[in-house]
Parts: C-alpha cells; sequence; structure tokens
C-alpha cells in the first residue's frame, strides 16, 4: 500500500490516532497496576516514573490532535489549552522530581 499526505490528513480529520493515542496510555498505566495487584512485587521508582511520563507524553499528544481537529470558528478551544496547559505541568513537575 502507498499512504501519502492526504491519507495522513484524513486518518487525522477522523480523531481515530487521538483515541489510539488515549488507549496506549491508559495500557501503559493499567498493566503495570495489573501486574502489581497480581503478584505483590512493586516495580522500581524510575521504571514507574518513565511509565507515568509516557503515559503523559501519549495523553498530551492526543489532545494536541484533538486540538487540531477542531475548527476555530465552530468550538471553544480553550478548555482544551487548559487541559493541554495543565497536564503539561504534571508532566514537567514529573519530569523535575
Amino acid at each position: 500500500m502507498n499512504f501519502n499526505k492526504l491519507d495522513l490528513l484524513l486518518y487525522l480529520k477522523t480523531g481515530n490516532l487521538n483515541l489510539i493515542l488515549y488507549v496506549i496510555a491508559l495500557l501503559i498505566v493499567l498493566i503495570p497496576i495489573s501486574i502489581i495487584l497480581v503478584t505483590d512485587v512493586p516495580f522500581s521508582s524510575s521504571f514507574s516514573k518513565t511509565s507515568i511520563s509516557t503515559a503523559l507524553g501519549f495523553v498530551i499528544s492526543g489532545k494536541l490532535l484533538a486540538l487540531l481537529k477542531k475548527n476555530k470558528g465552530d468550538k471553544s478551544i480553550s478548555l482544551d489549552i487548559g487541559i493541554i496547559l495543565g497536564i503539561l505541568i504534571v508532566f514537567i513537575s514529573n519530569l523535575l522530581k
């Protein structure tokens, strides 16, 4: 199959990519939690920090794609920008710890 730039833009416009990013972020968080609950063996703090930072990165990417998908005249984007800034502050504070 040969993909071009128009195929990528159509895929972004349908909104499937940000949903996939949210599901990946959810799985990155839920799989280690379920492993800990089953085995009672905790992970190291560096692994926990890395997995949470990766999940936050996927959520930020999904929200940015959702923001790009919205038309500026149709819907208010201030709520999405506030959510992105809040998650970005949490992401940066998690990296600085």
